[in-house]
């Protein structure tokens, strides 16, 4: 009897051993999950807050100008465009520093309103190279007064011959990317093209470079919203735009002529799915991509998603999308107040983005991607390259520009990229083997449940059928006659 309760302890034993195991397996994905939303908390106080707010991860832009060598020869007498010669110039490196400001928290729906401030500065000491563009001050003047009345055009004509301007310009590559020059003629310009019959017309800062004037204003972009997956852990990251609301307050629901309502690139999402396209909004560069999944691929010893952009959209109200983009009353979602760039899709100027599967070089046509985490959403890597140019073009009503030829002219093209820190990465590296030594584990608890389980059954049968001594005695009665005297008694052994 003893025996039989040994054998049912050790076989209670190895069956709750294997079920705990069992528990801790099916339980330990969601166990993860929490310690990973912890990691990635953005409520304010947690490390990845502070680093959201002042990011120790830079990206790094790499420039290219492209300087017009024959420019002069080229407009004194008319010749055919193909004659035009630019050469690329570059890279010109720099460190892109964001602040977030403005920040605060609303816990009712679990969001962080805030505002950003993007600048640049020179990371590599090069010798100041003089590029020979299209003077982009006299090119706007053409562009914006091109649907207005015939006297504005002339009067816009007659202010370009004052103020000496011509139809190319000898610039330093840091004053047409970013600085500016301070122009005399910008501020009348404001006071005949910005008046209240034009308010569709964008109005010039007082330097204009090809991207906006971060570098000396320092200005914030508009305000923000983002979830920060309190509520939702599949909203994490998602960043909405108001548009031309001043406060969302407002409006109880987002609409899509607000503004936009989608990542940005920074922050995703945990448990990636990567039979699921991504939709993504730059919204710095007035840009919406849409991610594939191409493949797997190591960076740093982790593996990582790899997402190539598929399609490059302007964010514009021509766009079909199932939200209902088509239907905004406007042309276009005013951006103007954020976008990093002087671009058309932007700001409304004359700056274009190229086709990036044709213009880019060889080698760089591909380089258009993300590189995610799947597990934890962590961006890896990303990798994006844009080329821009503008279009010279006649005007018969601006005395600079009537002879002119039609003329596509390359600017420039940069490339942006990041990458994971080694130290970001070996955290994220140990984040991960938590994840693999959890499921081991809880492998190990079932295996050695049921190894014990299997090991007591095999023992007890092989007990039960090994032979006894005790069962094989046998037992005799032998008489026996002992002589006493006279008498014989027996006796029994």
């Amino acid at each position: 009897m003893a025996s039989c309760c040994r054998w049912y302890l050790v076989v209670g034993l190895g069956l709750g051993t294997a079920a705990t195991g069992l528990i801790f397996l099916l339980a330990w994905r969601d166990i993860f999950d929490i310690l990973v939303a912890e990691e990635k908390s953005l409520l304010p106080g947690s490390a990845l807050y502070k680093e959201w707010r002042r990011p120790t991860i830079r990206p790094r832009w790499e420039f290219y100008a492209y300087n017009w060598s024959n420019a002069e020869a080229f407009l004194s007498v008319p010749q055919k465009a193909s004659s035009a010669s630019f050469e690329e110039l570059g890279p010109y490196i720099y460190d892109e520093y964001t602040e977030v400001v403005d920040v605060k928290f609303h816990q009712a729906n679990g969001t962080l309103s805030y505002r950003k401030r993007t600048f640049f500065r020179q990371s590599d000491v090069t010798v100041p190279v003089e590029i020979t563009s299209v003077n982009f001050v006299a090119l706007l003047a053409s562009h914006l007064a091109r649907t207005m009345h015939y006297s504005v055009q002339r009067e816009l004509s007659l202010l370009l011959h004052s103020y000496g301007q011509g139809v190319t310009v000898s610039r330093p590559v840091g004053q047409l990317l970013f600085t500016g020059q301070r122009e005399p003629m910008l501020e009348q310009m404001r006071k005949l093209l910005c008046t209240g019959k034009n308010v569709s017309v964008p109005c010039p800062d007082e330097r204009l470079a090809y991207f906006r004037t971060f570098n000396v204003s320092r200005r914030p972009s508009e305000m923000y919203s983002m979830d920060v997956g309190v509520q939702d852990r599949a909203s994490y990251g998602i960043v909405r735009s108001w548009g031309s609301l001043a406060s969302p307050a407002g409006h109880a629901q987002f609409r899509p002529c607000d503004g936009f309502a989608d990542l940005t690139g920074d922050l995703f999402p945990s448990r990636i799915d990567r039979h699921k396209p991504i939709t993504i909004v730059l919204p710095e560069l007035c840009r919406r991509l849409t991610l594939e999944f191409d493949r797997e691929q190591l960076v740093d010893g982790i593996v990582g998603y790899r997402y190539t952009v598929r399609m490059v959209r302007p964010f514009n109200g021509e766009m079909t999308e199932p939200t209902g983009m088509n239907s905004c009353p406007d042309v276009s979602i005013r951006l103007g107040r954020y976008g990093i760039l002087n671009s058309n899709e932007c700001n409304g100027l004359p700056v274009f983005e190229a086709d990036p599967n044709s213009d880019q070089p060889a080698d760089d046509k591909r380089q258009l991607y993300f590189i995610l985490e799947p597990t934890t959403g962590t961006v890896l890597e990303s990798y994006i390259g844009l080329t821009y140019h503008t279009v010279l073009r006649p005007n018969e009503h601006i005395a600079l520009f009537q002879n002119v030829p039609e003329l596509r002219i390359p600017l420039f093209r940069f490339v942006r990229h990041i990458q994971l820190s080694e130290m970001k990465s070996a955290k994220l590296k140990q984040l991960l083997h938590l994840l693999d030594v959890g499921h081991q584990a809880a492998l190990g608890g079932c295996i050695s449940g049921l190894t014990i389980v299997l090991l007591t059954v095999l023992y007890a049968c092989w007990w039960s059928r090994k032979p006894s001594k005790n069962r094989n005695d046998e037992y005799s009665i032998i008489g026996m006659q002992l002589s006493n005297g006279e008498r014989d008694t027996p006796f029994v052994k």
